[in-house]
């Protein structure tokens, strides 16, 4: 059996979409990725395969994000060389035990420039609903808008700060951007009083029937009061009417999270890890 490395190309997207689509929510993200970008290493990033017989066997992005689709043990070795001593991504994501693996290898063979880290979440369940929740939804929920915009990105920065435990701001100015194409593409979903958005909850990756749920949030001042898994309900009845598979990945920490996720009727199916940068 041979194993080598190869960078892909443009030919090569029908190739690596059918070795994602064996694990359609597993790599949503990259599907999404390709799906909009094609292997365009301009816009995409660096797209490799690590081939076993011509056959993939695992996938790595190196972009803006490095993400790792599939494991093989061999891999992880070429895919540290592949990156090389010179970080240029933010975060690396995928199955847990191919981001664990990737990341020692990284910082132990560069520790300069992939050693230090914001935070390291070793394991997040990733946990699918494929129907309607039966909790009762609350009403008030509805698509936000870019008259919104305000408030949204204000709630956006609590909950990006409070997640990652550093400002969206520290890469430059572009979160208001990344935050206003959410709501033109209609992906923003919460409830707002007074002109305040008090819940938030939004679609991240998005291809076929299936869609990611992101960027969960609830003003702190309304924490413990009952108002998430209604809010959620009523968020997901309205993004299934697009997307009827929605997955999500949460830190196994959160115990709360997780409760709220599973009364909704979300079910694990697999673990992913991220490490922030």
């Amino acid at each position: 059996m041979t194993a080598r490395l190869r960078t892909l190309g443009a030919a090569d997207r029908d190739e690596a979409m059918e070795y994602l689509a064996a694990s359609p929510v597993e790599n949503l993200f990259l599907m999404s990725k390709l799906n909009m970008f094609g292997i365009d290493r301009r816009r995409l990033g660096i797209l490799c395969a690590w081939q076993r017989d011509d056959q993939i066997s695992s996938l790595l992005l190196d972009g803006g994000t490095a993400c790792v689709a599939g494991f093989d043990p061999e891999a992880l070795p070429a895919f540290v060389t592949e990156l090389g001593p010179v970080r240029r991504c933010s975060s690396i994501v995928g199955p847990a035990i191919s981001v664990l693996g990737l990341y020692v290898g990284l910082s132990g063979r560069w520790p300069g420039g992939w050693g230090t880290v914001s935070n390291i979440r070793r394991r997040q369940p990733l946990m699918l609903l494929d129907h309607v929740s039966d909790v009762i939804p609350d009403p008030r929920v509805r698509l936000l808008g870019t008259g919104d915009f305000e408030s949204y990105l204000e709630a956006s920065v609590h909950m990006y700060t409070e997640e990652i435990g550093s400002s969206p701001y520290k890469f430059g100015p572009g979160y208001e951007r990344f935050v206003m194409d959410r709501l033109q593409r209609g992906d923003a979903y919460g409830i707002v009083e007074n002109g305040r958005v008090i819940f938030k909850a939004d679609l991240g990756p998005q291809y076929g029937t299936q869609a990611q749920l992101q960027g969960v949030w609830i003003a702190p001042d309304l924490r413990g009061t009952g108002l998430s898994v209604p809010a959620l309900s009523g968020m997901l009845g309205l993004a299934m009417r697009r997307y009827p598979s929605i997955s999500l990945y949460v830190n196994d920490f959160n115990t709360p999270a997780l409760r709220a996720y599973e009364r909704l009727g979300f079910v694990e199916v697999s673990a992913f890890a991220t490490v922030h940068y």
